[in-house]
């Protein structure tokens, strides 16, 4: 009972930054017993949420086409509209698999708190880097905001440029006349800062269950390896691993179910972030307001990506190596031979999360993306040049 205490006290402390994140933009699942009044209040918080971001993403759409004829202002507005467009595609997709959402989360405590020492050690070693570049990415992301948020207003009253909303929009009135400039600078940061913590929300999310589901692979091949032939007992070993291969295989094909559209969405929007951001920031190099601003805001981009191609890269590795792990373990003169055949067979299928089924989330993935968005980046500076 104290270790299964102390496994809970252990996830509850590297799952905190997470969840805090999560329940901020309301995609972290209620429990099932959940009241009334507290299902209508995230319902609320999430209207509010798809209102301010879908009002701005509007607004930026606007404010692209209205600068077509300037490439710096409307690859600025590009830039962040992108960003919204996949925060409300996020929402979605978060808001319409609660279900799969509150099994992962559920799975995920029990894995921590109703195995063995030996077992947690394993998600330790393998999950803990997850949780520390989880923790990082929400600071990174918090630095991002906060710059778009005050950048403007020291650009406008200090150095005395044009008043620009932080995070752009054009909603056809002329709203750089007080107080309507103060209104909608408090809406745009409001909905600037959802949409902030929906990008490290989801992708931190994202990263620390893939990653969990790894471990649980990893869990697997551990209890393989340890079997032996001459045990009394192998043959109930052997059928506890089946048992859990098959819990590790459904957990990973949630996952997959959870995020396949949102991988797709992220590789293809990343591709165009990072080059609209690596546009401003070779356009604005004397502009060090602007160019510290960018350049957190590319950080967070690439570091993002990276997180959804390790994690993934990870989970097929594990889930590869359980044959491995099968045909390591002392099998010869075994009653457990047709069981283990079985499971080898299997693993030469490996789960993986996919981009809607077109391709995995892998390193290999992630150093294409990074090839494409620097070769449409050379073709923009081109096009300015010219």
């Amino acid at each position: 009972m104290n270790f299964q205490i102390y496994g809970g006290e252990q996830y509850d402390r590297l799952i905190k930054p997470v969840m805090m994140t999560g329940k901020i933009i309301a995609i972290w699942p209620l429990p099932v017993d959940s009241s009334r009044s507290r299902i209508l209040l995230r319902r609320f918080h999430l209207f509010c949420m798809f209102f301010l971001v879908g009002v701005t993403s509007i607004g930026q759409t606007a404010d692209v086409i209205y600068h077509l004829s300037d490439l710096n202002q409307a690859t600025e507005c590009a830039l962040t509209c992108t960003v919204f467009y996949l925060c409300i595609i996020r929402l979605v997709v978060y808001t319409a698999h609660q279900k799969d959402m509150l099994y992962v989360v559920n799975a995920m405590r029990e894995d921590w708190t109703l195995t063995s020492y030996e077992d947690r050690m394993i998600l330790s070693e393998k999950t803990m880097l997850a949780y520390r570049l989880a923790k990082f990415f929400i600071t990174t992301v918090v630095i991002s905001v906060v710059l778009f948020m005050f950048v403007p207003l020291l650009e406008i009253y200090v150095a005395g440029n044009d008043k620009v909303l932080p995070f752009r929009g054009y909603f056809y009135i002329n709203h750089t006349v007080s107080p309507i400039f103060e209104c909608f600078y408090l809406f745009n940061v409001a909905a600037g800062g959802f949409a902030g913590s929906i990008i490290a929300g989801a992708t931190s999310f994202n990263l620390v269950v893939i990653t969990h589901g790894s471990a649980k692979f990893a869990v697997l091949r551990k209890r393989l390896e340890t079997i032996s032939g001459d045990d009394p007992d192998s043959s109930s070993e052997m059928t506890e691993c089946i048992i859990r291969h098959q819990q590790a295989i459904e957990f990973a094909d949630t996952l997959e179910r959870l995020i396949n559209i949102l991988a797709l969405a992220q590789f293809v929007i990343s591709t165009g972030l990072i080059c609209f951001a690596g546009f401003q920031i070779m356009s604005m190099m004397e502009d060090t307001g602007r160019l510290m601003k960018y350049s957190t805001f590319l950080n967070s981009a690439i570091l993002e990506l990276f997180m959804y191609s390790l994690s993934g890269d990870g989970l097929i590795e594990e889930s590869e190596n359980v044959g491995l792990s099968a045909y390591s373990c002392e099998w010869i003169k075994s009653r457990y031979c047709p069981n283990l055949m079985i499971m080898m067979m299997r693993s030469m299928i490996p789960n993986q999360i996919t981009a809607a089924k077109f391709y995995s989330m892998s390193l290999q993935s992630f150093s294409t993306v990074l090839s494409t968005s620097f070769s449409y980046l050379t073709v923009l500076t081109a096009t300015k040049e010219e």
